[in-house]
């Protein structure tokens, strides 16, 4: 989506979908025609990159380009784009490698280490495992299908912290082809997150790879 001009009309957020517009507040939403209402000023980390952006001006990471995460309105916001989905530049080396505590770790411990025997052996499974769970992610985001999904719960999670914050715990579920009902959780670090609530409306991408399935909220959180 692509971002919109801060000296533009104010941003309006619609009251079903979520969905961003500079349409005249007597309009309605040009996706679903419900009532659009103004946006009030708020900052939200984009989960692409992490960098913090004016929601209320722009509907895209000024950043990486990137979709930003729905708003805590209690609606999903738009409906994820159709596969393959082209993700923000960047985006992949940090899942793979700079981001991933474990692969990194490991990539370390293998390639600096490379001449001793013990931190190889250590190094070369968490690399392998880090790297497996994190093409998996990828594949969710990429080719993963889109389903509505909600959430189920929003909490601190006081067993982590950085720079004496804690991340929020945000588990969610969604629905499946075959009639049964999925689940997953995410950690994310923007406070912006503590006004999300348990029944909140989500998309979730759902994919496959190597047998085994995936999930992800669309777009990231952070």
């Amino acid at each position: 989506m692509p971002a919109l001009p801060a000296t533009a009309a104010p941003l309006l957020v619609c009251r079903a979908c979520g969905g961003a517009s500079r349409r005249d507040p007597s309009h309605l939403c040009e996706h679903c025609a419900a009532p659009l209402q103004v946006l009030e000023p708020l900052f939200v980390d984009c989960g692409w990159c992490g960098t913090a952006n004016p929601r209320h001006e722009t509907a895209a990471c000024r950043s990486c380009g990137g979709p930003l995460p729905p708003l805590p309105t209690g609606q999903p916001g738009p409906r994820p784009p159709e596969t393959p989905r082209a993700l923000p530049p960047g985006y992949r080396w940090r899942v793979l490698l700079w981001k991933n505590t474990m692969a990194f770790i490991g990539a370390a411990f293998v390639i600096v280490f490379c001449w001793s025997v013990i931190f190889p052996i250590i190094g070369a499974p968490l690399w392998y495992f880090g790297h497996r769970k994190a093409k998996r992610w990828l594949a969710a985001l990429e080719h993963g299908t889109a389903t509505r999904g909600r959430l189920t719960k929003v909490a601190l999670d006081l067993t982590q912290s950085h720079n004496n914050a804690h991340p929020w715990r945000i588990e969610y579920a969604y629905d499946l082809a075959d009639g049964t009902t999925g689940t997953g959780f995410v950690e994310a670090w923007d406070k912006v997150n503590g006004a999300r609530h348990a029944g909140d409306g989500v998309w979730v991408v759902v994919g496959e790879l190597d047998g085994v399935a995936v999930s992800a909220i669309w777009p990231p959180l952070h």
